[in-house]
């Protein structure tokens, strides 16, 4: 009799879906009537739409992602959960625009939703999302602590927890990618491209939230050291390599890239 494998044991889904559920935060958790009008600015609100418009990104990006990892079950069960949570965040800020008087309209969220296509690379597209997401955690997290409103406060840091928990997801589906390649060198070398792009000043790539956080420009001074100490270990740690600074990323690269070649030209000869 043929044994049925047990998928239960098997996909890296269970584990992060039962990890988001003993970290989830909820909406009604949220009590509306505490928040601080006399803190409200002009400018607040403004930073507020903005960060809103960028964050409903998601729907488009899971349309993406769906498209481009249609073959996987394990991360596309995973992503229904990341889809849930992200949704989240813009509905949370949306919300809290809309207690201190700030109207959104439909055409608001439609044009949100918009993006340009990011990747066909598995591998490259995980990468740019495990530093998107610790970018806009660090960026939350840090901002949290200098706003005087304590509702958006506590909402800022509630949504920036989730980002840095989402880029853990992201992170142990492109390890696994890498090693289940059938090219695992490749792969790496892709992975460091892919941060490189994403760590130049003026990088080239079209990422919502790369593109969101440079415009307003919140995450500066030490919390960018920080955070960029933080993505430089981890796509250390993704690739096998030491790295602690983003010129390490490209000296990484160049590197791999290098002893890629003279391994390939070896074995053609």
């Amino acid at each position: 009799m043929k044994k049925t494998p047990d998928v239960a044991n098997q996909l890296t889904y269970f584990k992060l879906y039962d990890n988001a559920e003993k970290q989830r935060w909820m909406m009604h958790e949220i009590n509306w009537s505490e928040i601080d009008r006399s803190f409200v600015s002009d400018s607040l609100v403004e930073t507020v739409k903005k960060i809103a418009f960028g964050e409903l990104t998601t729907f488009s990006a899971t349309r993406e992602f769906m498209t481009l990892f249609s073959d996987d079950i394990d991360f596309t069960q995973w992503l229904s959960i990341w889809l849930y949570e992200e949704t989240k965040h813009p509905h949370v800020f949306i919300k809290w625009l809309a207690e201190v008087g700030e109207k959104i309209s439909s055409d608001f969220i439609t044009e949100g939703r918009v993006i340009t296509t990011m990747s066909k690379s598995k591998v490259e597209m995980l990468t740019f999302n495990i530093i998107s997401e610790i970018v806009a955690g660090y960026t939350y997290i840090e901002n949290a602590k200098n706003i005087e409103e304590k509702v958006l406060s506590r909402i800022m840091t509630a949504v920036g927890k989730d980002e840095l928990r989402h880029s853990i997801g992201f992170e142990s589906y492109c390890r696994e990618y890498i090693k289940a390649s059938e090219d695992p060198d490749r792969e790496r070398i892709i992975c460091l491209k892919a941060a490189c792009f994403f760590m130049q000043e003026g990088g080239s790539i079209h990422h919502p939230v790369a593109q969101t956080m440079a415009d307003l420009n919140l995450l500066e001074g030490e919390a960018m050291s920080q955070a960029t100490i933080h993505i430089c270990k981890r796509i250390g740690k993704l690739v096998g390599a030491k790295i602690t600074h983003p010129r390490d990323i490209y000296i990484t690269y160049k590197e791999y890239k290098k002893a890629y070649r003279q391994k390939h030209a070896a074995i053609s000869v």
